[in-house]
């Protein structure tokens, strides 16, 4: 048995709410929204209008995307601008390919997703096909 310790409970329940606060349509689609407004972020009368969401719905879905750590809030004026924290989800990125078995990823790498065959597997179809499994 694997012994635990108190950072591992703690990555382990940072990881549950953030995977908690994920596990949702339309929460899915405010993230990408955010992510694809970039530095910016985006105000949330615009998220609103865009995932077609009701201000209290919207209001709520805001604040489990916040409270776990995915979304960060920030004032201006009137108006309440979201940012993704793209850290959060590097580490989730992280935690899950441990879980799957593959190694830590470096910060700033880009994960390995593949890669190219070379000539032509039996029953191939004549294109290069990527693979996530060796050979």
């Amino acid at each position: 048995m694997i012994a635990k310790t108190d950072a591992d409970t703690a990555s382990f329940e940072t990881q549950v709410a953030v995977l908690a606060a994920l596990a949702q349509d339309t929460r899915l689609r405010i993230v990408g929204l955010v992510a694809a407004a970039g530095e910016r972020g985006i105000a949330a009368g615009n998220i609103g209008r865009t995932v077609h969401c009701p201000p209290s719905t919207l209001s709520f879905h805001l604040k489990e995307l916040s409270r776990s750590g995915v979304l960060e809030a920030k004032p201006s004026g009137r108006f309440v601008i979201y940012g993704l924290r793209r850290e959060v989800l590097g580490r989730l990125a992280e935690f899950l390919a441990v879980l799957g078995g593959l190694p830590a990823v470096r910060r700033g790498a880009a994960p390995p997703v593949g890669r190219r065959r070379r000539g032509r597997a039996r029953g191939a179809t004549g294109t290069d096909q990527l693979t996530m499994f060796s050979e």
